[in-house]
């Protein structure tokens, strides 16, 4: 140990180890902080700027253990970060302070850190999974999206949604009634499917 290490303070010792380009040693320093609950935010609230996108995904999941709501500007300015595990990171964070810029932020990070063991999911889905109806006006118009695979994440998400409604205890009823939406089926058939999940959600839920 050199001088500079025997001076610091422990906090800055652990913070010196969150820093650090070895993944044990910055995830072993990252459990430390978030042992230590709030009083460890600003280490990692510094930590979320830092240049190294790993470094700033460890700072957002560790605000997310610890959900000091002190750090939720913070946080919804990290969901536009340039890398993407930190947005989606970030955005789940945020929804566990229970922000209502939350939700957005999960939308707009949907497709941002896929699940690679449960394709296609991504960590911005089960937040928006576990939500009620109050997801679906966000949602819904994503069945309409360019992209297969948002398409694809949308309507897991409407489905998980909507089956927890009363509306929605009779699911295949339902999904037939509205066109039986397919997010890789012929795109004149799915927009006519997800127009008429638009209406039904102005009608039943707005």
């Amino acid at each position: 140990m050199n001088n500079q290490d025997a001076t610091a303070t422990p906090m800055e010792q652990i913070k010196a180890r969150l820093y650090s380009t070895d993944q044990d040693t910055s995830g072993l320093a990252l459990g430390e902080l978030i042992r230590l609950g709030k009083q460890a935010t600003p280490v990692l609230l510094e930590a979320l700027t830092n240049s190294n996108p790993r470094t700033r995904r460890l700072a957002a999941e560790g605000l997310s253990e610890i959900a000091d709501p002190a750090s939720a500007d913070a946080l919804f300015q990290a969901t536009h970060d340039t890398n993407g595990e930190v947005r989606a990171r970030a955005a789940t964070a945020l929804h566990q302070l229970g922000d209502k810029r939350s939700l957005a932020a999960l939308v707009a990070t949907l497709d941002d850190y896929p699940d690679i063991l449960h394709n296609p999911y991504t960590a911005s889905m089960y937040p928006l999974m576990r939500g009620g109806k109050e997801v679906l006006p966000l949602v819904v118009p994503l069945l309409k999206a360019p992209n297969d695979l948002t398409r694809e994440r949308a309507f897991l998400i409407v489905k998980a949604v909507v089956s927890k409604l009363p509306q929605g205890q009779d699911w295949n009823q339902l999904w037939q009634s509205l066109g039986s939406y397919d997010p890789v089926g012929p795109q004149a058939e799915r927009d006519k499917a997800a127009q008429q999940w638009e209406e039904w959600l102005s009608k039943e839920l707005l």
